[in-house]
């Protein structure tokens, strides 16, 4: 036990270490500060929450708060949850210094999920803990409410993390075997999460027979048995809340079954997942072929920023997901009924087609910020650009155009899908595609200069590298301000048509970029020399 706990300490130590380095904050006080800003997403949980709280408190069911917040925690915990135990598991690189240590496999097993724990915890906070804050205020404080409620708290990662475990560890000792594993396991995850998503939206339209279905309403807890009958856990926290005894120890007692399940087949889990994965390398590496016809410096630059995000699953996983958030949100909202095609061709919505389409297919640029973190996920290979018969000016241009190939080729594929969905025509097409192209041209451009400012280099867990970083963050920040002053100048000019706002919109953004271009070319050349692997 006390080797455990040690080695949880040392995990969990690891991770908040990593977190605050990887943000890059040389002051401290700013340091601190950055640490407090994703606390900021407590502001629209809590709208999101009251507004639920008063809709079911006015029909007399208020307690149907923490139901549904729970089971939406649940899922966002499960997804949340896939990429971070991957990159934890699999590509931390600590297992050959652990496996050398006199230690039990369930005790590496269940300290390195002390980290994922702690992750999992903290988006719970936000949105659960917030339904548990507001039903035991809203609810007189009653001191048994709210103690059951922050046991409730406590507990609620452990059935998404160890389910996530269990499903993922297995699976990726399956597909990442053989000589293209990266591939297999960037596309053995996409599907595994698509068919989850397909699954569960598949057993929320099943339709309830009418009978059935009055039937349970004219129970006692009935509304909360038809909303929590996909996942009865639900239902129990929701009663062990509420003051049933019997409720609390059956939910506790799943999870300690679960906590149990787990450690019963972690030493299958770590010798035929973890050692199978043998997350130094593996498979068979090809012999390179020789060329001796003369190569484009730029092309070979730029395939290589590509490939670096490609051979690598939590990069893939993390740029694919982003580009592709619009068709999930349709396909989630399509199966769960909240829209049908036939919407699109609402008279209501077409003088707003266009600035939709525009939106979807300007995805990429504006949720993803690839270029910020185009120096980061070098890491420590970020030395060999520098070393090429190449300007430096050139350098940074090739890293923008990877950049802009990925993210255009994934508004590509969105601007087919939202044809095939919005009544669009050509000319909307035209200038949706000029606006995608202005601002991920300026996005890139304007993102590399803060990867150039806070480079990160010395990171151990790719997951740090693209996500735990106050570069995500400055670039979001970033997009909501242009955002914010194009809605203003929206407000001041929307009385022009649509595709001349847009058209608008379009050159200032190619101005901004011919700013940012300028300056990056021209100011930033001696601090990307400067930059030390």
């Amino acid at each position: 036990m006390n080797k455990f706990i040690a080695l949880t300490k040392i995990q969990i130590f690891d991770f908040l270490s990593k977190y605050t380095q990887h943000l890059n904050v040389k002051n401290k006080w700013l340091g601190k500060l950055a640490l407090l800003l994703p606390a900021l997403l407590i502001i629209p949980a809590l709208q999101l929450v009251l507004s639920m709280y008063e809709i079911f408190d006015s029909v007399g069911f208020p307690e149907l708060t923490i139901t549904y917040m729970y089971i939406a925690n649940v899922m966002m915990m499960f997804f949340a949850g896939i990429p971070f135990i991957i990159s934890v598991f699999f590509y931390s690189k600590d297992l050959p210094f652990l496996t050398s240590l006199p230690l039990k496999e369930d005790t590496i097993v269940f300290s390195k999920l002390a980290s994922v724990y702690i992750y999992l915890l903290a988006i719970g906070c936000f949105f659960f803990g917030t339904s548990v804050i507001i039903y035991g205020v809203k609810g007189g404080l009653q001191l048994y409410s709210l103690t059951a409620g922050l046991i409730a708290l406590l507990i609620s990662p452990l059935i998404p993390m160890i389910l996530s475990t269990l499903l993922i560890i297995p699976f990726m000792s399956i597909i990442g075997r053989g000589k293209r594993r990266n591939l297999m396991v960037m596309a053995g995850n996409i599907i595994l999460v698509v068919a989850i998503i397909f699954i569960q939206l598949s057993i929320a339209k099943v339709q309830i027979d009418p009978e059935a279905f009055s039937s349970i309403l004219l129970q006692e807890d009935g509304l909360l048995m038809l909303i929590g009958r996909s996942f009865p856990p639900s239902i129990w926290l929701t009663q062990m809340i509420k003051g049933s005894l019997i409720s609390g120890v059956l939910f506790i007692l799943l999870n300690i079954a679960l906590i149990y399940s787990l450690k019963l087949v972690s030493h299958l889990l770590y010798r035929n997942g973890l050692l199978a994965f043998n997350q130094e390398g593996g498979g068979f590496n090809e012999k390179g072929k020789i060329y001796y016809k003369k190569r484009s410096k730029g092309i070979q630059i730029i395939k290589r920023h590509i490939l670096i995000i490609f051979s690598n699953p939590v990069f893939t996983l993390n740029t694919v997901m982003t580009m592709i958030i619009p068709i999930l949100v349709f396909i989630i909202m399509l199966f769960t009924g909240e829209v049908n095609t036939g919407l699109f061709q609402s008279p209501m919505l077409a003088p707003y087609v266009v600035f939709i389409y525009t939106a979807v297919i300007a995805t990429p640029a504006i949720v993803g910020s690839i270029s910020a973190t185009v120096i980061t996920r070098e890491g420590k290979t970020f030395w060999e650009t520098k070393v090429l018969p190449i300007t430096t000016a050139d350098n940074i241009k090739y890293r923008v155009y990877s950049t802009f190939i990925l993210s255009f080729g994934g508004s590509l594929v969105l601007a087919i899908v939202g044809a095939a969905f919005l009544p669009v025509s050509p000319i909307m097409i035209i200038v949706a595609s000029i606006f995608c192209i202005s601002a991920t041209l300026f996005f890139s451009t304007i993102d590399i200069a803060i990867n150039i400012e806070r480079p990160i280099l010395n990171w151990t867990n790719p997951t740090t590298a693209v996500k735990n970083n106050l570069n995500i963050m400055i670039s979001l920040l970033i997009r909501l301000l242009t955002g914010g002053v194009l809605y203003l100048l929206y407000m001041l000019i929307n009385n022009l048509s649509a595709n001349v706002i847009l058209i608008i919109f379009s050159f200032i953004l190619v101005s901004l970029y011919g700013v940012s271009y300028y300056v990056v070319l021209n100011k930033y050349i001696n601090k990307f020399n400067n930059i030390v692997c």
